[in-house]
């Protein structure tokens, strides 16, 4: 029997383990990593921690897919968020001023939160 409680408690650790892996949002940047720090060095992008607290002011929604792209000097955040009925949402915020470009998805009166 105390083998089995050992065999259940390993799983359950690595089962665990597995969920705050997957629950991280996934990160692509297109862009060489040199280039993308010197961006942010020049005020070009803002940083992926802004990012994240623009998002918590302005969506209900958690991030589960992030892309930056640089295309003619503009640097984009393109961002896949799920929300809490469990609609993807797409979207596109600017790098520089972290200001929406586009949004998509369903059920976007659930996601945006209303200034009061």
């Amino acid at each position: 029997m105390k083998k089995y409680n050992r065999f259940l408690y390993i799983f359950s650790f690595l089962s665990l383990l597995a969920f705050h892996v997957n629950a991280a949002p996934q990160l692509e940047i297109d862009e060489d990593h040199d280039e993308v720090m010197h961006a942010v060095q020049q005020g070009l992008i803002q940083p992926f921690s802004a990012l994240q607290e623009k998002v918590a002011k302005q969506l209900n929604g958690r991030i589960i897919k992030v892309e930056l792209d640089e295309d003619d000097d503009v640097w984009v955040y393109e961002l896949k968020l799920i929300d809490p009925n469990n609609n993807i949402v797409k979207v596109e915020y600017e790098a520089r001023t972290l200001t929406i470009i586009e949004i998509k998805g369903r059920g976007l009166e659930n996601i945006i939160k209303v200034n009061e």
